[in-house]
């Protein structure tokens, strides 16, 4: 087993989150453990809460990473300057990104925080940041409507979203129905811009 003094504060900090993305990716975030995490980095587990509040710790950051990834994927989809045609832009990003990074997404919604553990502000806010790139969309679309109504329309297209796709990726989305995810997302999307375009405030 590797010694503390074989990395500096910063490379072992590194290699924690980097395995431990890596775990979850492979494996999924129900068989993530400390045990796990210490085994394939060669450490004793003490060793993690040396650099890591607790194993929400780490997970926070690795799920910070797929936020980031997710915000990525955005930034890099196809552009256009009609905002119909961006929603289902990004659309087609988000389906990419969860079908690539399954576990990795999954573990967002699906790990359970000990409950006296709060959410870091920052966390939420990564969450919200990509929420008001979908709303700005629905803001171009109607320019007349207030940002609030935009923002419910953002954040609707998103639950939706996660929502079809975490049913897909768990088998049961064929028991609702036998179709394409991805034809299903678009018409999700072609559904709340249809509700936002006629909206009457």
């Amino acid at each position: 087993m590797a010694r503390r003094a074989d990395h500096s504060k910063e490379e072992l900090a590194s290699l924690v989150v980097n395995t431990a993305e890596e775990l979850i990716a492979e494996e999924g975030i129900d068989a993530f453990s400390a045990r796990s995490l210490s085994r394939a980095i060669g450490y004793t587990a003490g060793t993690l809460y040396h650099h890591f509040k607790d194993l929400d710790d780490i997970v926070t950051q690795v799920n910070t990473r797929t936020l980031v990834g997710l915000a990525r994927a955005f930034a890099d989809g196809t552009p256009s300057d009609d905002p119909r045609q961006m929603l289902h832009n990004y659309a087609d990003a988000f389906l990419g990104y969860i079908t690539l990074k399954r576990n990795l997404w999954n573990a967002l919604f699906e790990f359970r925080r000990k409950p006296d553990q709060p959410v870091p502000p920052w966390y939420v806010e990564a969450i919200a940041s990509l929420i008001r790139i979908i709303a700005q969309c629905f803001a171009d679309i109607r320019p007349d409507l207030d940002d609030k109504a935009a923002h419910q329309s953002g954040q609707l297209v998103f639950a939706s979203i996660h929502s079809v796709v975490s049913l897909d990726s768990s088998g049961r989305l064929n028991l609702i129905m036998d179709r394409d995810i991805g034809k299903v997302v678009h018409e999700l999307v072609d559904m709340h811009i249809l509700a936002y375009t006629h909206r009457t405030k």
